[in-house]
Formats: structure tokens, sequence, C-alpha cells
């Protein structure tokens, strides 16, 4: 009965951020270049826990400077200062969290968008990443794909939304846990200059404890957060 309850909640929550498979737009592009950003450029995104539907707040992420090889950008939970992220251009990490995990520099940046995007690309790259805190440096692998165009429904309104897919593996195994393993999804808006829907979830196993998962013993796997971000406002 529990296991039913989590994929009926799961599914409701699915099902309030609307996307619709279809065939190219009449006015899409072929291709679309990296965005350029600007001092002042906003967005806004309701987040909710993806398990149980619980808001998380409005995160808003505001560009603050430019400087010729990076985009510094302040991010906020319902007014109160989070972070600092430094951005390469296109949205792609120099200096920010991964999650479930601290913050973390990447180099090169992290590629979370291949340009220009295209229907159909498919990316792989390895970046050395170095957690700020500690200063312990993983090898991290990055396989992104632009799976097509749908259409999206989100607070801020109907899009025409690139859908972009990313499989990443932090390479922060230690002792018996696993690296982490991030799935992040990206629906991209070339007019918005970025997502307007996104989930990320995560997950590592504990090879130290059993755990029952589809009637057979496997390692324990730890589920993270699993979050969705829906936008409600941004800078035109």
């Amino acid at each position: 009965m529990k296991h039913l309850l989590v994929v009926l909640t799961a599914l409701s929550i699915l099902a309030a951020c609307t996307t619709t498979p279809q065939s190219v737009p009449t006015n899409a592009p072929a291709s679309v270049p990296a965005p350029q950003a600007k001092v002042g450029d906003y967005w806004e995104y309701a987040v909710r826990d993806g398990y149980t539907s619980i808001p998380r707040g409005i995160y808003r992420y505001e560009v603050t400077r430019i400087e010729p090889d990076r985009i510094i950008v302040t991010l906020t939970n319902d007014g109160a200062q989070l972070d600092t992220l430094v951005y390469a251009g296109g949205w792609n990490a120099r200096e920010l969290p991964i999650t479930p995990m601290d913050r973390f520099r990447y180099d090169p940046p992290y590629e979370a968008f291949s340009y220009p995007l295209e229907p159909g690309k498919t990316w792989r790259m390895a970046v050395q990443s170095t957690e700020v805190a500690t200063g312990k440096h993983y090898r991290t692998y990055v396989q992104g794909k632009v799976v097509g165009w749908e259409r999206v429904r989100v607070p801020a309104g109907e899009f025409d939304a690139l859908k972009v897919e990313r499989q990443v593996f932090a390479g922060n195994m230690d002792g018996f846990r696993t690296q982490e393993e991030i799935t992040e999804t990206d629906w991209y808006v070339p007019s918005v200059r970025r997502a307007v829907l996104t989930q990320t979830s995560s997950q590592h196993f504990d090879t130290s404890r059993g755990g029952s998962d589809g009637g057979g013993e496997y390692p324990l796997r730890i589920r993270g957060d699993w979050l969705i971000g829906e936008l409600v406002a941004y800078s035109r």
C-alpha cells in the first residue's frame, strides 16, 4: 500500500506540470545558439519535492555581474540569499553545488548544454570537479542529449521547449558508498534564455548494507532529493 501511494503521488506530480511531445514547431529554428545574459536578468521558479509535492519556496536566479569568462548569479529562496553561482556562457557550470552534494568547482566547465542545441544531439565529457570545502578532487562524467521539442505549460505561460536530458556520474565513490548518479532534465526555451521546467533526482548505493528491490537482495539504494522547478516569472 505504501508503494502504491508513492506511485500515485508521483503520477499526480508529473501531471501537474504538463508536457506534450510534438513535431517541430513551424517557427522553430534548426539549431539554438547559446543565450546572451545581461546584468539584471532574473528567473523565478516554484520548487517542490517530487516525492511528497511539499513546496520548497520560490527560487530566484539573478545575474549580478558579467566578466569575460563567467556569469555571476545570486540565488535566493523566498528572498533570503542562499548562494552565489558561477557559470560559463550558456549556463554551463564553473562553480556551484551539484545535487545533492556541496559546492564544486569544475575544470573545464560542466557542460549542461552543448551548443548549438539541435534535436537528437548527444555529447559526453569528463571534467575535474573539486569540492570547495574539502579540496577533494573527483572525475565527473556528463552524458547529455537533446531529446526534441515539447509543448510545456508552467505558471509563467505555455512554451515550445527543447527537452534536454543528462546523466551525471559524480565520481565521489568512497569506501562502501558508490558514486552519486544524478538525472537532470531541462525544458529549455530560447526566448526565455533558460529552462522553464526542470527536474533533478539522484541516488547512490551503500554496498555494506542489504536492501530488497524487486524481490532480490541488492546493495541498499539511497535516494537523494527529487526536485521539480517551474518558472513563475522572468525578465523580458
